[in-house]
């Protein structure tokens, strides 16, 4: 906020500074008609405009009509108007001075809101991508947080996990954020902002689903890329749990087999089941393709 009025101000003193520079060229240097002088004041204001914004320009728009006034149009230094077109003139050039910065500020605010979503889609590109690099799961806990807190720039990031009721922190303002909160994010499903503080309470969801909640704060993020993350953070949890998960035993199956076989099978001239299938294949063994053809032959032949 600091920073804003001290911008501000600073382009005040700046257009009053142009203005002067204005009138003293055309007045004391350069001797032109009425028209140059305001076509000149209009190229400054809206430079000013897409510079400092509408505030600033609509300002300098006033005082630029006053000095206009005051010394190019006659009676010459005095703010009387002597002919009534002067009026129209006058008028004419605080509308457009105004309308012109108003299209000048908007210009500049749908430029900057498209860099900030451009800036935004570079930064969830570059996060998922590091949630990509991780496999394991406490891991990865422990450095969602640090994620968060480099690829936006944030103060601070934290993690919620209900199944564990623990906490995984990154950053220097960590222990600022409200674990209340966090945990009323996840039970509400619902996100909270507190615009003041730039601070973010996200609950993350895996569909409809809340699994935990983030906490941000120091970071200027709008809602899109709050969801964004959440839905990030959960695929990439859930993920991590799928990858880490054992596969099935196949000598295992193969013993529970042997448990469950008929007693009237039990024969040494049949493998063990362990011996059933190849290593490493789920064919069965060339011994026992050859020992099932044999018996086959042999009960064709009896019959």
């Amino acid at each position: 906020m600091q920073r804003f009025l001290a911008g501000r101000t600073f382009g005040i003193v700046v257009s009053l500074a142009i203005v002067a520079g204005i009138a003293f060229l055309y007045r004391q240097v350069l001797l032109v008609n009425q028209t140059t002088v305001a076509l000149t004041l209009l190229l400054a204001i809206l430079a000013v405009s897409a510079v400092w914004g509408m505030a600033v320009s609509v300002f300098m728009s006033v005082v630029a009509m006053l000095v206009f006034n005051y010394e190019f149009l006659p009676p010459v230094r005095t703010f009387t108007i002597a002919d009534p077109q002067n009026w129209v003139a006058l008028g004419a050039f605080l509308v457009t001075a105004i309308m012109g910065s108003q299209l000048s500020a908007r210009i500049r605010r749908q430029a900057d809101e498209a860099h900030s979503r451009r800036r935004e889609i570079e930064r969830l590109y570059k996060f998922s991508q590091k949630l990509l690099g991780e496999g394991n799961v406490i891991q990865l806990m422990n450095a969602i947080p640090n994620y968060i807190v480099e690829s936006f720039e944030a103060g601070a990031a934290e993690l919620f996990l209900p199944q564990k009721e623990k906490f995984y922190r990154s950053g220097y303002g960590a222990s600022h954020l409200d674990e209340e909160k966090m945990k009323t994010a996840y039970l509400r499903d619902e996100l909270t902002i507190e615009p003041l503080q730039s601070v973010y309470f996200v609950p993350v969801r895996l569909g409809v689903r809340a699994i935990g909640s983030l906490g941000i704060s120091g970071a200027t993020l709008s809602r899109q890329t709050l969801d964004a993350v959440s839905g990030l953070v959960a695929i990439a949890i859930e993920r991590a749990r799928a990858v880490e998960q054992p596969q099935p035993d196949r000598s295992r199956a193969a013993r529970r087999a042997a448990e469950v076989r008929p007693v009237g099978f039990r024969h040494s001239r049949f493998p063990h089941s362990a011996d059933l299938y190849e290593s490493g294949s789920d064919q069965p063994s060339r011994q026992w393709r050859g020992g099932r053809s044999a018996s086959t032959r042999i009960t064709q032949y009896h019959q």
